[in-house]
């Protein structure tokens, strides 16, 4: 969720700020938490980046017109070298190179179901698939080494046994100052619109239809408009976030 919020707040400020000098950004982040694929992830997280990594390294590499074998060594190339982009640490390697292991079983997965018209998995369950393998990734990506991800991944699988929860840890994982944080956040991550569903009837972003496959339509209750009801919630969430400016931190995409 660190790095979700981050990214997220990142890439809005970006278009926001472009917007205020008459410039339309094309958008970058799309609710990727609810992905149905990790295919369907990359059509939603750091867009312009799947773009750039498409356009740029998998199409001239071959992309899918030499043959499924050739399509999925390309997948994995650019995958690694799109973890090469982030870092030349051995954690953005291995990262990279498992979103492009997960590309390719997430290709070979949608030829197989189709020839053989096996229905989709429920639409829960393939969010919940996608989210834990992403969430598998992300160990590596923000861990200083290798062994520290590993070890990270033995305790939350429960490989070292779990024998309750250590006094310690009662304020990170059980106490209400973590607990529903963590609880809010997957709530809004989860069920609500995001940014650019709120504002899409101002095209927040350049290719806000496109990206998104959806058409401005019909005004919907959600969808922001200058109302006193939109101001109280405005003003809400100002003082959410201004109650936490004694613990300004850095952008972790920053360094990106």
């Amino acid at each position: 969720l660190q790095l979700y919020f981050d990214f997220s707040g990142y890439s809005d400020m970006a278009l926001g700020t472009a917007r205020m000098f008459g410039i339309r950004f094309p958008l970058n982040f799309h609710s990727p938490y609810k992905a149905v694929s990790v295919v369907d992830f990359w059509r939603r997280w750091h867009m312009t980046l799947s773009r750039f990594l498409r356009d740029y390294l998998y199409i001239p590499l071959g992309g899918n017109r030499k043959g499924p074998a050739r399509r999925y060594v390309n997948l994995f190339l650019t995958m690694l070298l799109g973890g090469l982009w982030h870092g030349a640490g051995f954690t953005f390697i291995v990262w990279g190179a498992l979103h492009g292991l997960y590309l390719c079983i997430n290709h070979a997965w949608f030829g197989f179901r189709k020839k053989m018209s096996i229905p989709a998995l429920p639409k829960p369950l393939a969010i919940g698939l996608t989210f834990v393998a992403v969430i598998i990734g992300w160990v590596f990506f923000r861990a200083h080494d290798f062994g520290t991800a590993t070890r990270m991944l033995a305790a939350m699988f429960g490989f070292n046994g779990f024998d309750g929860w250590p006094p310690d840890a009662v304020v990170v994982v059980k106490g209400k100052r973590a607990l529903v944080p963590i609880i809010t956040g997957l709530l809004v991550v989860w069920a609500l619109p995001n940014t650019q569903e709120f504002l899409r009837r101002y095209r927040p972003a350049l290719d806000i239809e496109e990206a998104t496959g959806t058409r401005t339509g019909p005004h919907r209750w959600w969808q922001w408009r200058p109302t006193w009801v939109w101001l109280l919630f405005t003003l809400a969430i100002l003082y959410a976030v201004g109650r936490d400016f004694d613990q300004l931190s850095e952008f972790i995409y920053f360094q990106f």
